[in-house]
């Protein structure tokens, strides 16, 4: 008995020692506005970066000098009250203390000195916009 063949497929021959077909190649393509934009983008990126990085370094900076003025003016009051309580006679207590406030007097209103003094250790202090 014999059947009727009603359709044929193709049937698709390959050697078993066939080269694989090539890879299509990756490629990328962009306009030149479309690359102008991606390259603005990367430099504001950096920018925001490095400007961030650089206001940290100075907030620390910042905070540990305040950090050492604050010790300094603690120094001053303990100075102080040290010369209050010596067994000084009232000249030279009168005097030591002036000494004393003077020279917490200059710690606080010289505080621009101070920090111009260490403007060269500053990341900002080589900063141009």
């Amino acid at each position: 008995m014999k059947r009727p063949i009603r359709q044929l497929k193709p049937f698709p021959f390959e050697s078993d020692f066939s080269s694989p077909s090539p890879e299509p190649e990756d490629k990328v393509t962009m306009s030149a506005l479309e690359l102008q934009s991606l390259l603005a983008e990367t430099r504001d990126g950096t920018a925001s970066l490095i400007r961030d990085e650089t206001l940290a370094a100075e907030a620390d900076r910042l905070e540990k000098v305040s950090g050492d003025l604050k010790a300094a003016l603690a120094t001053i009051i303990e100075l102080a009250n040290l010369l209050d309580s010596a067994a000084l006679d009232e000249e030279d207590k009168s005097l030591a203390l002036s000494k004393v406030r003077r020279l917490a007097a200059t710690l606080i209103e010289g505080q621009g000195d101070l920090f111009s003094d260490s403007a060269s250790h500053s990341p900002l202090s080589n900063h141009s916009d």
